[in-house]
């Protein structure tokens, strides 16, 4: 996955909330880049063996990463709708790039491969043999709201559970997994996850490399 775009200024601004770890818990690999683990959690299954580094190239007004890398393996589950287990899973998001926009997810088989949008709501999916040749591509018209659905699905279920009448349409495991990856590979970038690293900026190590 390439970067979407770069969200920086010459000097010290107001940051976006998306760039202030003491709100997002790291850079924009916490707001938009998540969905793609929790994506390919949902498809293949759970992430496990997870490496992976995080590093500012081009964001000097910033202090939280711009450019992740996650490498993983594939767990056994019994949800994913791909057979996975034991896949290699090679990711970057390289959220300080100045050229043009890429953004890519590409799932590999032995037979081919399919390739879609990574971070954001646009199609087509496309399907191709060994040979790079396009078998098929796949297009539906896009909900207005992409989220809509499953934010209506989680509200409504707060508020039946609430009144206990309601079955639980999530246990947020994927979540919790999906947090843990996170976690992995920006360990090193922050100098450890835990007792509220934001608030030593001057001790990441990320930040005096």
């Amino acid at each position: 996955l390439g970067g979407i775009r770069g969200l920086d200024d010459d000097g010290k601004v107001d940051l976006p909330w998306r760039l202030v770890a003491e709100q997002a818990g790291g850079g924009l690999i916490m707001d938009v880049g998540c969905h793609v683990i929790d994506r390919i959690d949902y498809l293949c299954g759970p992430l496990v063996n997870v490496s992976g580094a995080a590093k500012k190239y081009n964001s000097p007004s910033q202090d939280v990463e711009d450019y992740v890398q996650l490498r993983a393996e594939i767990g056994n589950c019994d949800w994913g709708a791909v057979e996975s287990a034991g896949a290699t899973v090679e990711c970057t998001w390289d959220f300080g790039w100045t050229g043009g926009s890429v953004d890519e997810f590409v799932i590999t088989g032995t037979k081919g491969s399919i390739s879609m949008v990574g971070m954001s709501p646009y199609l087509p999916i496309t399907l191709k043999g060994n040979d790079g040749e396009i078998l098929k591509e796949l297009t539906f018209e896009a909900p207005e709201h992409t989220a809509q659905s499953m934010i209506q699905l989680v509200t409504d279920d707060i508020l039946n559970s609430s009144r206990n009448s309601g079955n639980v349409v999530s246990l947020a495991d994927n979540a919790i997994r999906t947090s843990l990856v996170l976690d992995t590979i920006l360990d090193k970038y922050y100098g450890g996850r835990s007792e509220e690293f934001w608030k030593r900026i001057d001790s990441w190590p990320g930040v005096q490399s």
